[in-house]
């Protein structure tokens, strides 16, 4: 169903405008997804989709040749260009976004399951950094991401992109109370590895757990004391070099890999 839209001030309109703020996606539990790339995966992939923006001068027409499923169910809010423009959160919009549903995902279900490899984050505050953290659990297969209170929030427009895709794909779970979820991990018999400073090489981890829960803190703070009580395994990555320390998401991809070669 395509509807024409002028004016700035139509309700529409006006909701996805408020989707660029944490405060509405929580309230709408909507976010907002854009670019030709990422907006086919998402209709292919069937997520659920309130509606398709698409800017007049975009090939809406070309772009549906192009799906490997039909559109006529969507709803989609056809717009004059400048007022697409103004909605976008990018330099230079593509002419097409998604307000999708967000989805939601049970932690307990997880944490029952025989074997589970999740990511744990720690105050990482970036939003990069964090949708290629998702991206790279994605890439490794791992069952789901859990964000500790502090996090940036994984449906901010800039880590919905930097996930290129995985966001459709990685469950994500995101826990005010850190100190009940890590007693439940150990409830589960988890093996919780946790990335420290002063653990062991990471490279000598044994590895062979059904359960693993690997956490990993922001480049300058890393994982806070009190969480480091609940770690089964201390671990560092080996850092010969001159570096002191390594970007967030390239330590949590060298950490994730190695986790998927001992485990799996």
């Amino acid at each position: 169903m395509e509807e024409y839209i002028t004016s700035p001030h139509n309700p529409s309109i006006k909701r996805v405008k408020m989707l660029h703020h944490k405060k509405y996606r929580d309230i709408y539990g909507q976010y907002l997804v854009e670019g030709v790339k990422m907006v086919k995966e998402a209709v292919e992939q069937g997520e659920s989709i309130w509606a398709l923006v698409v800017a007049r001068g975009f090939d809406w027409s070309g772009f549906k040749e192009q799906l490997d499923v039909g559109v006529d169910s969507l709803r989609v809010l056809i717009v004059e260009d400048r007022l697409f423009s103004s909605i976008s959160d990018t330099q230079t919009p593509q002419g097409l976004m998604a307000v999708v549903n967000k989805k939601e995902y049970r932690l307990e279900q997880l944490l029952c399951r025989p074997s589970f490899f999740i990511a744990v984050l720690d105050q990482i505050r970036d939003p990069g950094n964090l949708g290629t953290i998702i991206r790279t659990l994605d890439a490794a297969g791992g069952d789901g991401i859990v964000l500790l209170k502090g996090c940036a929030d994984p449906y901010n427009p800039k880590v919905v992109r930097s996930t290129m895709g995985s966001i459709f794909r990685v469950p994500l779970y995101e826990v005010d109370d850190h100190i009940a979820f890590f007693n439940r991990l150990l409830e589960a018999k988890a093996h919780v590895l946790v990335s420290h400073l002063h653990g062991s090489n990471l490279f000598e981890w044994p590895g062979g757990y059904d359960k693993i829960a690997v956490v990993i803190g922001n480049e300058s703070e890393g994982v806070r004391q009190e969480i480091c009580g609940f770690a089964s395994s201390l671990v560092k990555i080996p850092m010969p070099g001159g570096a002191e320390s390594l970007n967030a998401s390239v330590a949590a991809g060298i950490l994730i890999y190695e986790v998927l070669r001992k485990s799996r």
